[in-house]
């Protein structure tokens, strides 16, 4: 019985805190507790969506030197920071003619961790996302929070295997199988990750999808 009672305590702090967007779309800012979503891949292109303490831990960045690797959602309360990234198969971050990656860090933030706020000033271009958050906690009541945005270029508008020509599905499995050497090779890390239930808010998003 007080088993039951310390779950139902403990599941609507995580319900709150846990902020995140269906399947496919890109975080575009945090208001309030409340995760502002924009339109960004299928949901079939959003592949291995994980709570990260840092998305440069997920196994898409080294896979794709983090050309593939966009935020989906956050975790922030008193107890934890953690960030849902996910790894995109339709898009990839664009470089200049040096190679250069069109990334840049904005400028760290101090937000309260009741009732948080993240606001991405300037405000996303249609075409960038965020592809990482550095979360540093300043004493019990504050985080500092810093969001890496990237510009990126679309390279397929679906990722339906069975609708491709040769060509694509050869890129695409190229692609997958990177992805797939990558995960065959990460070692489970459990402190790293969060359990996400069947029932929770991001398996509903995708059946909504």
């Amino acid at each position: 019985m007080m088993l039951k009672l310390v779950i139902a305590l403990i599941l609507p702090t995580l319900a709150y805190s846990a902020v995140q967007c269906y399947v496919g779309q890109k975080l575009f800012s945090y208001e309030s507790t409340n995760a502002i979503c924009a339109k960004f891949i299928p949901y079939t292109c959003a592949v291995q969506c994980e709570w990260r303490k840092q998305c440069n831990e997920h196994s898409s960045f080294s896979a794709f030197r983090g050309r593939r690797t966009f935020v989906s959602g956050l975790l922030l309360n008193a107890k934890s920071l953690m960030v849902l990234c996910c790894a995109s198969m339709a898009t990839r971050v664009e470089t200049d003619n040096s190679g250069r990656e069109k990334c840049i860090w904005r400028e760290t933030e101090s937000i309260s961790v009741l009732g948080p706020s993240i606001r991405t000033n300037p405000v996303l271009a249609p075409n960038h996302y965020i592809r990482d958050v550095k979360m540093e906690r300043d004493g019990n009541a504050r985080v500092d929070v810093t969001i890496e945005v990237c510009q990126y270029q679309t390279e397929r508008d679906h990722c339906k295997i069975d609708e491709m020509n040769e060509f694509e599905k050869k890129r695409f499995n190229v692609i997958k199988g990177k992805l797939d050497k990558a995960n065959s090779n990460a070692k489970p890390n459990p402190s790293n990750e969060i359990d996400i239930k069947p029932d929770d808010d991001f398996s509903k998003n995708k059946l909504r999808n």
